[in-house]
């Protein structure tokens, strides 16, 4: 993932304004920047730091592209920082997405001379451009939209889009812009065009021309009003980062999925088969989602014991050894209680295997094997899309298991792969309608002091999670409890109308208990239930991926009831993005 903005302009303007477009485009990533022009002959000028920290922006250019990069595939160091070139130095490539199939088109483009200097998937495309025309780059798997400069034509920026968003920006007729998102262009263009999906094309200061990919020109092209503020643009036009990222999870679920590689998932998945015995630590949300694998895991033959990586020393570090395994798992790959964890583990003989959201992390680096999130860049300290990211990677892993197993096979996995997909592209068009019903719910919800989440079964994890959220964003003492301990002494809180939220659960076998729980509960006006059917509605889906659609609805419920109550959702007192101490 990345974010990426170029002009091209009439006559020369300040390469500052990269730097400026970049600023806005952190949110989509900040493991280094760079940037390609034009002086008498191509230039690239790259950092492996951030923006603001990068002291590269000088000078003036008629034409420029840049990019701020997001580490999903290549370690965030200088050869893999963007913008990646061709054997020649003769064309520059930035771009946002994935390729899904890089490493079978590295070999065949090694195999015919190629000479490769990074270990990102993005170095596929200009050496394939050496070769073929920008239309048959659309035949290629994956998400990705790119820009590329080439010394053939220097009053050019050239772009294909096939699945990420790309915007052309319309200057006054003195440049014209290109960004991955509308609000990084204010300032800079009054209108944005929306790069057709599958499509390829080019920009100059005062034209542009797209086509489809079958070299057909498109006339009739999307246009938008430029119209927020630097302050909003930072969020995408979005109020606040959690509510951003709550609304990215569609996208994000599809690339985490695609992003992972399957030499590293069957290493993986046969380290954990072959093990005597399996750990999953993590804390806070990565803890809940360490809760959800040991039911992907059971399903699939494998017992796991989950817990906590603060408690993991005291609880299990005297019996792990060697031939066990240690799945951590951390957001930020920084957390001071998963990297203590997996040091004391590893000295005791135990494999680590790591599963994070940043490439370049001391888990990554400590680990013996690591699979990436890939939810791309996280703002909002309450954590959102990397928890569902999460979920789709341990279900990919834990497939895996069960291919080994016995239990699955390829069938069910390319079943699993539809049924995201599926998901994803029905979370996309409910999201609006499920947002709203949950501002509707926060207005009954945040006048008290607390209130319950509870569910049972593959579900379970999810009503500890949907509690921490409403802790964290809503500042709204929350308890997560299971269907049944409900009737063994909370009840009659619920009996006094105290509010909660009982999310139904996937398991036909749990439904009776769920129904005993429903009628028990006396008070039903602050009652919420939550499933496909039910008041507050999710998106209807496999029981393995209901923890998915069954927490989007809880987070956007506890993000409208902290601006009901006016906290800081974005940066909750006393707590950060990564707790390393």
């Amino acid at each position: 993932m990345g974010g990426i903005f170029g002009f091209v302009c009439r006559n020369e303007e300040p390469i500052s304004k990269l730097k400026e477009g970049l600023r806005r485009l952190v949110y989509r990533g900040y493991d280094g920047v760079g940037y390609s022009f034009f002086n008498g002959e191509l230039k690239v000028r790259k950092s492996p730091l951030q923006v603001d920290k990068a002291d590269i922006f000088s000078g003036n250019a008629k034409v420029a592209i840049a990019h701020t990069r997001y580490a999903s595939r290549g370690w965030p160091t200088m050869e893999n920082t963007h913008p990646i070139l061709d054997c020649k130095g003769k064309i520059a490539v930035v771009m946002d997405g994935i390729i899904e199939d890089y490493e079978k088109l590295r070999d065949e483009l090694k195999a015919r001379g190629h000479n490769f200097v990074t270990t990102t998937d993005t170095e596929v495309i200009p050496h394939l451009l050496e070769e073929i025309d920008p239309k048959d780059i659309l035949r290629i798997k994956g998400m990705y939209s790119l820009a590329y400069l080439t010394e053939e034509e220097k009053d050019k920026i050239f772009f294909i889009q096939s699945g990420q968003p790309l915007y052309i920006g319309i200057g006054k007729g003195e440049c014209t812009f290109i960004s991955s998102d509308i609000p990084s262009l204010y300032g800079f263009s009054e209108e944005a065009l929306e790069v057709p999906d599958s499509s390829y094309g080019f920009v100059t200061y005062n034209v542009f021309k797209v086509f489809d990919n079958q070299g057909r020109e498109i006339k009739d092209i999307k246009s938008r009003k430029v119209k927020y503020t630097p302050e909003i643009a930072e969020k995408a036009g979005y109020p606040h980062f959690m509510l951003k990222e709550i609304y990215e999870i569609p996208e994000a679920i599809i690339r985490s999925f695609e992003s992972l590689m399957d030499k590293y998932l069957r290493l993986s998945a046969m380290i954990i088969y072959s093990a005597k015995h399996v750990y999953v630590v993590g804390n806070g949300t990565s803890y809940h989602a360490g809760l959800v694998s040991s039911y992907y895991l059971s399903e699939n033959g494998i017992g796991v014991n989950v817990v906590s990586s603060a408690e993991f020393p005291y609880f299990a570090l005297d019996n792990v050894g060697v031939g066990d395994v240690v799945v951590a798992i951390s957001q930020s790959g920084e957390t001071g209680d998963v990297v203590r964890s997996i040091k004391a583990a590893k000295m005791r003989g135990s494999v680590i295997l790591g599963i994070t959201n940043s490439v370049g992390s001391r888990l990554a680096l400590e680990s013996n094997v690591y699979l990436p999130i890939t939810a791309g860049p996280e703002m909002a300290v309450p954590a959102t899309k990397t928890f569902t990211s999460t979920l789709i990677v341990l279900l990919a892993l834990s497939n895996y298991v069960g291919m080994m197993s016995g239990k699955k096979d390829e069938g069910d996995f390319n079943r699993l792969k539809i049924s995201i997909k599926d998901l994803s592209e029905s979370l996309e068009k409910r999201m609006d309608e499920i947002s709203s019903k949950a501002k509707e719910i926060s207005e009954k919800v945040y006048k008290h002091e607390g209130l319950y989440v509870s569910s049972s079964g593959i579900n379970f994890p999810i009503s500890l999670e949907g509690a921490l959220k409403f802790k964290e964003a809503a500042y709204l003492h929350a308890e997560g409890i299971q269907l049944g301990e409900l009737l063994h002494g909370p009840i009659v809180l619920t009996n006094m109308g105290y509010p909660t939220v009982i999310v139904r659960p996937a398991e036909d076998a749990s439904i009776p208990l769920y129904e005993k729980v429903l009628d028990r509960i006396a008070s039903k006006n602050n009652v919420v239930t939550l499933g496909p059917e039910e008041s507050f509605g999710s998106v209807k889906t496999s029981k393995e991926l209901s923890p998915i659609a069954n927490i989007v609805p809880l987070q956007l419920l506890a993000y409208y009831t902290g601006v009901k109550r006016g906290t800081p959702i974005d940066t909750p007192a006393g707590l950060v993005k990564a707790v390393i101490t």
